[in-house]
Parts: structure tokens; sequence; C-alpha cells
């Protein structure tokens, strides 16, 4: 009798474990069909949603060597245009690995345009911060709430930046900077250029002067703002905020004209900050000032001062300033002009030169009980009567 040969069972368990690879790979297969759809019902594109797989997959793969590589600073990279200058400053070379798109225009850049261009840009998406595989990403404060926990689920730090209104915030953000980069000592030279530049703009006559920084549009700034200390630390005032103006407010070439600052700073260009009307305003000073200046603190608060203390030397120096009219040149201190330039002791000149003791002459010698006339002559019972002499 024939019997069938009974099988090996380690080759059993060989064939069960290749069925059961089939099988794990198939559902594999159809987990990945089946995402995609998902993707796209949540509000992604097909195109969009195989590029964050893509990004997903390959920072993932990149995570464990990642981990393994000894590096002491952290790399960066940097999606605000103020940032972007700091940062410059703070950092080591290969830490910085991207600056803002902001920073490749020299229209808007708050950066030396020679230093930006040894970075790259991006435009800020997610799917380029991803590729960039960097440990921290710095943006302003306005950040989209998705955009936020997308960083956070991938296992990015995100740091905001907002605007320094005076230059003691420009000191803590620079040293906060400086110590996520791991380089404090590069902030405190930093720091410590800044003040240098700040004290060698300080005027040395103790005069302000009336200044008005007026960008296009009529807009000025408040004076709890960064550019409103440093026109104070060179020597100016702010015009705009003395009148009552705050930030952004705006002040119409009209009211410039019929009430005019010493100095006009004008930030930018357009019909307003450069018309000819201005040019009538003989105690009036016209110079430019970069719009760059205003944008930033950190290291721009260097040029800004240096040319505020170029325009304020321009300018000479100036009486003291509680003696000086604003928007004029005429000091109150010098004698008013009178009729024959009659000194202020001798007697005012009258009509005629009538002495004081004279009855000063009414119209037609009319005696104050005669009821005073009414315009248009008309009396109308209605003209009040002085009580007589």
């Amino acid at each position: 009798m024939l019997r069938r040969p009974t099988p090996d069972p380690s080759r059993l368990r060989e064939g069960g474990n290749k069925r059961d690879l089939a099988l794990s790979r198939l559902r594999e297969g159809s987990n990945k069909r089946l995402l995609l759809p998902s993707r796209k019902r949540e509000g992604l594109g097909v195109g969009r949603a195989t590029a964050l797989l893509l990004a997903i997959a390959i920072t993932a793969c990149t995570q464990q060597p990642k981990r393994e590589m000894s590096r002491t600073l952290p790399t960066i990279v940097s999606l605000n245009p103020c940032a972007d200058a700091i940062l410059a400053e703070v950092t080591q070379p290969g830490q910085l690995l991207a600056l803002s798109h902001y920073s490749a225009d020299p229209r808007a850049a708050s950066i030396d345009p020679a230093k930006a261009r040894l970075y790259p840009t991006t435009r800020g998406t997610l799917e380029e911060v991803l590729a960039l595989h960097p440990d921290i990403v710095i943006d302003g404060i306005f950040v989209a709430p998705a955009t936020a926990a997308a960083y956070q689920r991938l296992g990015l730090r995100l740091e905001t930046l907002g605007i320094a209104g005076t230059v003691e915030e420009s000191r803590a953000q620079i040293r906060a900077l400086a110590a996520l980069a791991g380089n404090p000592a590069k902030g405190e030279a930093l720091i410590a250029r800044i003040e240098a530049a700040l004290a060698a703009a300080a005027p040395t006559d103790g005069a302000a002067i009336p200044a008005l920084v007026w960008e296009p549009g009529g807009i000025v700034p408040g004076d709890k703002t960064l550019i409103a200390e440093l026109l104070r630390r060179t020597g100016f005032t702010n015009f705009a905020a003395a009148r009552g103006l705050g930030q952004a407010d705006q002040l119409p070439l009209e009211r410039v004209l019929a009430d005019p600052p010493r100095v006009i700073l004008a930030a930018g260009s357009d019909r307003a900050l450069s018309h000819p009307a201005l040019s009538h305003l003989t105690g009036t000073t016209r110079a430019p000032l970069d719009p760059r200046l205003l944008y930033c603190a950190g290291p721009t608060i260097i040029p800004a001062a240096q040319r505020l203390a170029e325009v304020r030397r321009m300018l000479g120096p100036t009486p003291n300033p509680s003696r000086l009219r604003e928007g004029s040149t005429v000091a109150l201190s010098s004698p008013l002009p009178l009729a024959a330039r009659a000194r202020l002791s001798s007697p005012l000149p009258l009509a005629a030169r009538v002495p004081l003791s004279t009855p000063l002459p009414l119209a037609a010698r009319v005696p104050l009980s005669t009821p005073l006339p009414l315009a248009g002559g008309a009396g109308g019972g209605q003209a009040a009567k002085h009580p007589p002499q």
C-alpha cells in the first residue's frame, strides 16, 4: 500500500510564513491606496497630499541618523525678516539654514543685501521647511494654528518673534535668539555694538529739534515706537506725537504746510512727500530716511542711529527749545517788529500820534448814550445801550 509522504513541518511553516507575508503586503498596499482618498476628503489635493507624505517619509527616514549626529548647536530656519538680521549675527556658519523671502528683496530687507545672499531663502511653506530638517523654526507671532500644530506633530520647535518697540525690548530679543542658537557671547557682542552706535549718535548741545518722520500716504509713527525712541536719543522730538497723533495715523500735506516742523524725514516717496509746496517752507529742512530703517530692531538700530545723527549734525546748533517756535527760525526772545521799529519803552503809536490823555475818537463823535448801530444799520429797537458816564 502506497503512502503519501508526510511533508516536512519546517517547510510547512516556511510556506505559511510566505503566505502570511504576501497577505500582509497586500493589506499594506490596500492601506496605502485608502490613504490618499482620506487626505482628499480632509481638503488636501492629491498632489499636495503626496508631497506632504513624501516629506513626512523623508523626515522619518532621516530622524535616526540625525539623532546619532553629535552636534552641539541647533540648526535654524528663519521665516521672520527681523529675526533674519539678528540670526545672521548670532549663529555659527552652517547653523542658519535659510532666511525669509523678504530678505531676498532689497526694498524690504532689514539685513545687508551682501550678507543676505550668503543664505538660501524660503517662501515659508511647510514642505520647504521640512526639506531643510531644522531643529528650530523662527516665525512671527501671527502663525496659522494649523501650521503651528503641524510643526509640533513633526517634532520641530517653533519660536515666535514680535516687534520690538524699544531698545530694551530689542536687547531682550537678541539675547533670546542668541541663547536659542547656543551663542550667547555673540548676542552680547551685537548688543555692545548697538550701545556704542547709540552713544556716538547722542547730541552734544542738548537741544531737541522737532522732527516729522513722514511715510507715503502721510503715515506717521506713534510715540511708543522704536523710531520715536531713536529720535529722542539722537536729539529730536516726535513732531507728530506732540500733536496727538499715534502709530500709523495720517498727517495730510495741508496740516504740514500750515504747521511745519523744523525737519521732515521723508521715509519713502510719493506725491505728498515731494510736493513743490514744501520747498516754500524756508524754516524747514527735508532729509531722506531709508524706510528699511523703520521695520526692525536688532542690528538695524545701528544704521538708523547713524543716519539720524547725521541729519542732526547737518542742522547745526539750535537755541534753547523753550525759546524756539516750532517750524520757524524766529526766536521768541527777538524784539517783535513794531511800527517804525518803535521801542517797547516808547508810547505805542496811535492815530495821528494822539496822546493817551486825549479822548479816543469815536465815529462822528457819537455819545456813549447813543445806541450802537447793528449790522446793516437796522437797530430794530434791539440795540444795547450803555449807561451814561
